[in-house]
């Protein structure tokens, strides 16, 4: 019996041991994995660059091409305390699509009326063709730029007539000026399309940041917004030049474009390219001209994109889908000051749902956590809060409707 005693205590001492030695091959603890996550978070801060001399976010295309995990970036731009905004370096074939694209801006606003006036479209609140005069920022009506509007990614992105008249600000047909700027088309599109493209890539990298701070949030939402979008909206923009003299007196932020909030989900932002009336391509003559953008901090910030650097800001589609983890910034241009005859010129690309889809936050968000972020107390006098243009679960339809209303001069 005593022998049978020894052994049955060394097979309880032997399983003990097993136990043991196999505890200590399971992995850590939850407390231990979650020090591990935020050991990682904070290397991945560490990796955060910047636009040297800024605090804009700069990110290599070559990582977005890889998917590498950019979240850190991704929050220290579009998060709450953000610019909205960030730039991607080394993006293939892109400043010589961009020298081919804003040239023409210059050229087709320097057309006579007449000629502009052909491709003028009211019918979609002239939303395709030029566009001069019909926007208003704070009460003002706004002649200080002309925008030529079309769709970058299809011609005729719907062929169903009463679509097309339903809903003429997104599917209408491009209208082009074939008979007196043909190159035009080619260089808009080659252009928008490259934009989109990238838009994609970085689409991957914010529904991944949000998907990791919200469950009920769709896997993959942002991504399959803007890679299935019929209804991509790109503008190319010409700023007239500031000649009079009492107008240079009055030069300030906005004075270029007034303060306000894309309603895109992402907006890709070709840097401006400074012309003189002679059509000579020259560096800005004032250094604080151009873009600029103001974080819930309070803090104004003058954005310089690099030349050879692709622009993204983050809109309020996507700053409702996410429910407020991802934020859009006010933002304005300035125009530059002692420099008679000089335009400046840019192109956006703008990245927006369907009008069918769906404005609703996910469902461990709230709505407010969507508006807080662009409430009256955080945005420049004018720009409509979007508490007053957007209700959970309108469609992006009549949230767009509601919102051109609040800017356009018919």
């Amino acid at each position: 019996q005593q022998q049978q005693q020894q052994q049955r205590q060394q097979q309880q001492q032997q399983q003990q041991r097993q136990q043991q030695q196999q505890q200590q091959q399971q992995p850590q603890s939850p407390a231990m994995s979650e020090q591990q996550e935020q050991q990682q978070q904070q290397e991945q801060k560490k990796e955060v660059q910047f636009v040297p001399g800024s605090k804009v976010v700069i990110l290599q295309y070559e990582d977005l091409v890889a998917e590498k995990d950019l979240t850190a970036s991704i929050e220290q731009a579009f998060g709450k305390d953000g610019y909205g905004l960030l730039v991607v370096r080394g993006v293939p074939g892109f400043s010589e699509l961009r020298q081919g694209l804003l040239p023409l801006a210059h050229k087709f606003a320097n057309l006579p009326d007449e000629v502009k006036n052909k491709v003028v479209h009211k019918e979609s609140a002239f939303s395709f063709g030029w566009s001069h005069g019909n926007e208003s920022y704070n009460g003002v009506v706004d002649f200080a730029k002309g925008s030529y509007y079309n769709n970058p990614i299809y011609n005729r992105p719907f062929d169903d007539e009463e679509i097309i008249k339903k809903w003429a600000t997104f599917a209408h047909p491009n209208i082009w000026p074939d008979e007196d700027l043909p190159e035009l088309e080619p260089a808009f599109m080659k252009l928008g399309k490259l934009v989109v493209d990238v838009g994609v890539l970085l689409a991957k990298q914010c529904d991944r940041y949000v998907e990791a701070h919200s469950d009920k949030y769709e896997k993959g939402r942002l991504e399959r917004v803007i890679s299935t979008s019929r209804t991509v909206k790109a503008r190319l923009l010409h700023y007239f030049p500031v000649d009079n003299v009492e107008e240079q007196k009055e030069v300030g932020e906005g004075s270029w474009c007034g303060w306000h909030n894309d309603h895109s989900s992402l907006t890709g932002l070709v840097p401006g390219m400074f012309i003189t009336q002679d059509g000579k391509q020259i560096k800005c003559p004032d250094d604080k001209a151009g873009l600029y953008a103001k974080a819930r901090t309070g803090e104004l910030a003058h954005i310089k994109i690099p030349e050879d650097c692709l622009g993204f800001q983050l809109g309020e589609a996507e700053q409702i889908h996410s429910g407020g983890l991802l934020q859009a910034t006010p933002h304005c241009v300035k125009a530059a000051r002692n420099a008679k005859g000089v335009s400046r010129e840019s192109f956006a690309v703008f990245m927006e749902p369907m009008w069918e889809e769906l404005m609703e936050v996910p469902e461990d968000r709230k709505p407010e956590d969507a508006t807080y972020g662009s409430s009256a107390k955080f945005l420049p006098k004018g720009v409509p809060p979007l508490e007053e243009r957007w209700e959970n679960k309108d469609d992006y339809g009549k949230f767009t409707e509601t919102t051109v209303k609040k800017y356009t001069v018919y």
